[in-house]
């Protein structure tokens, strides 16, 4: 019951994330919202090739990616999300 319940909560969180992310509004939200999607608790590898795609074609956004992943790497406390963060660095 409890695992559920965590699961629950981070998908709560990152929806929340995602959502505070759009609202924002600033040049570099979409690629944050890139970012949180691809390390969402039960993330989808599809934007970690659209992360890593929009990199390629475009060296002033890795600055952008930078500070959203470490953004993101500061915010959580689980370590999946973590691991997630640094795959598209490596």
């Amino acid at each position: 019951m409890a695992c559920k319940l965590k699961k629950a909560i981070g998908a709560v969180k990152d929806q929340t994330s995602i959502s505070l992310a759009k609202v924002a509004g600033n040049n570099s939200s979409n690629l944050e919202v890139m970012v949180l999607k691809a390390t969402t608790h039960d993330g989808d590898e599809h934007y970690v090739h659209e992360i890593l795609r929009l990199l390629s074609s475009s060296k002033e956004q890795v600055a952008a990616c930078t500070r959203a992943i470490g953004k993101r790497i500061g915010r959580t406390r689980n370590w999946i999300v973590v691991v997630k963060s640094l795959m598209p660095v490596l």
